[in-house]
């Protein structure tokens, strides 16, 4: 059988996967936005079931021995090559785990979530507590069915940042204490700017005009794209053509809906922007989630936390809030969206305190792993470390250990991208600066030029390279840290006249 055959072959099993992974994407987006409560016992059956079925097509052997035959097809042209290597090396994190396990965690992690969500309405860690403690034992299990030379949370960072592990990251996070730390420290004895205007009341229908006029200033396609409400904000790419965000509104913090909009929009952005002909293979959503967070980390804060960016917009917001903001003026509006104190909720912390609430989670999760953290003190570790890096003690647990989505489905080493997103992403402005006028974009309303030169340096390409070779392709070196806390320092430092 020629290249072109095997490909024709795979391609037509890999359409059958897509169209369990579209029911099962869109049932996903539906579970976490619109669908009722009680329906979840027998939609949890059959989703589980679904994806029972979805392991065995994609682990299916006779799949996997076209990859490995294609993976060696000297022919095979390079983005499809590219694709086949990531998928064979995604499968190994899981061919190996048996169907019904497999179908157990996936119900396990539907059945968190749910009463996850419940918790945190009512403030109430213990009814999550055993859940939770079930999901990290069930993780623990799935590493023994993982073929590498990694062992225990080395797997579970390497799955999310391929190269990463708990070296490199505690080395990260090293630096950002020794660079950040001390300036933190600095600005917490500076008096604070009046933001009392934030948290007055602003109405969930006012703010839904709002994240509409925002997101089309970033140029959404709205064709290509919706935005939904939940508990807590996330991006779900059905397909290039179908990404979806989300946010929760407070009707007390006008910036936690702007925020969460502009980043879930920065994770959509990168999706739809991937090329067509890519879009079509395994590396349409294969990026590592570093790369991911990356995108939305950038628009979040290196792009929308700039006074440019809000040149048109500003004036737009006092329309729809004239009570709330009488008397607000665009610099004071700035100097709220750029305050730096220290706080609870990592989703609404201020661009240099952000990393310690990522750098909190990393160290629980590690001590998970390795032993040191007593899975049933999870709740009292969580709130010490809190006073320990920030000066905050959390009073109830909605603003706690509750505050995440992530652990009820199971997402461990997830956490840390987040921070090293943030790391790339400065990277990646610089080098952006060296070619773009971002503010003079920003203020003539071109907010395609800054989409443009993201997808001609990093979009297009989807999940095709590995970070750091994406990060030299954009750049034109490898990653270096010292980008972002030289960035935050000299922010902040003129912020407050440090």
């Amino acid at each position: 059988m020629n290249t072109q055959e095997l490909w024709q072959k795979y391609e037509e099993k890999m359409f059958v996967i897509s169209a369990y992974n579209y029911v099962l994407g869109v049932t996903g987006f539906d579970i976490d936005t619109i669908s009722p409560v009680k329906s979840a016992d027998y939609r949890n059956e059959r989703m589980s079931y679904l994806y029972g079925e979805l392991f065995s097509l994609e682990t299916d052997p006779e799949l996997i021995e076209l990859l490995e035959e294609l993976n060696k097809r000297e022919d095979l042209e390079f983005e499809k090559k590219q694709a086949v290597k990531w998928q064979l090396r995604d499968l190994d994190s899981f061919r190996y785990i048996p169907k019904e396990l497999h179908v157990e965690y996936s119900q396990l992690s539907m059945e968190s979530n749910q009463v996850w969500k419940k918790a945190k309405e009512t403030n109430d860690y213990k009814l999550f507590e055993p859940y939770l403690v079930k999901m990290i034992e069930m993780n623990k299990k799935l590493l023994h069915y993982s073929k590498t030379d990694l062992t225990g949370y080395d797997i579970l960072l390497d799955r999310y940042e391929p190269g990463m592990n708990i070296q490199k990251y505690d080395e990260f996070f090293e630096l950002i204490k020794e660079e950040l730390v001390p300036l933190i420290k600095k600005i917490t004895t500076k008096k604070q700017f009046d933001t009392s205007f934030v948290n007055l009341y602003y109405p969930k229908d006012e703010q839904r005009k709002l994240m509409r006029l925002i997101l089309e200033y970033m140029n959404f396609d709205f064709e290509a794209g919706v935005l939904a409400e939940t508990e807590h904000p996330f991006m779900s790419a059905i397909n290039k053509n179908d990404v979806r965000v989300t946010t929760h509104y407070y009707e007390n913090n006008l910036m936690s809906s702007i925020f969460s909009v502009i980043h879930e929009a920065g994770h959509a952005t990168f999706n739809y922007q991937v090329r067509d002909d890519i879009a079509q293979t395994y590396c349409f959503n294969s990026m590592s989630s570093g790369m991911h967070e990356s995108q939305s980390r950038l628009m979040e804060n290196y792009i929308a936390r700039t006074s440019s960016f809000w040149d048109n917009l500003f004036p737009k917001v006092k329309e729809l809030f004239p009570q709330q903001l009488e008397g607000v003026d665009q610099k004071e509006f700035m100097e709220a969206v750029n305050v730096s104190q220290p706080s609870l909720i990592r989703t609404d912390a201020d661009e240099l305190t952000y990393p310690l609430h990522i750098l909190i989670r990393y160290e629980i999760e590690k001590g998970l792993f390795d032993g040191s953290v007593d899975v049933f003190d999870l709740e009292n570790v969580w709130n010490d470390k809190y006073e320990e890096y920030l000066g905050v003690r959390p009073q109830k647990a909605s603003e706690g250990i509750l505050q995440d989505v992530h652990w009820s489905g199971g997402s461990f080493g997830y956490f840390p991208t987040y921070a090293l997103g943030s790391g790339y992403a400065a990277q990646f402005m610089e080098a952006m600066r060296k070619d773009l006028d971002v503010e003079n974009c920003l203020k003539n309303n071109d907010f395609q030029a800054i989409k443009d030169w993201l997808k001609e340096h990093i979009h297009q390409y989807g999940g095709m390279y590995l970070p750091n070779e994406q990060i030299r392709i954009a750049t034109g070196e490898d990653f270096n840290p010292k980008y972002y806390t030289d960035y935050l320092k000299k922010k902040y430092s003129k912020i407050y006249g440090i």
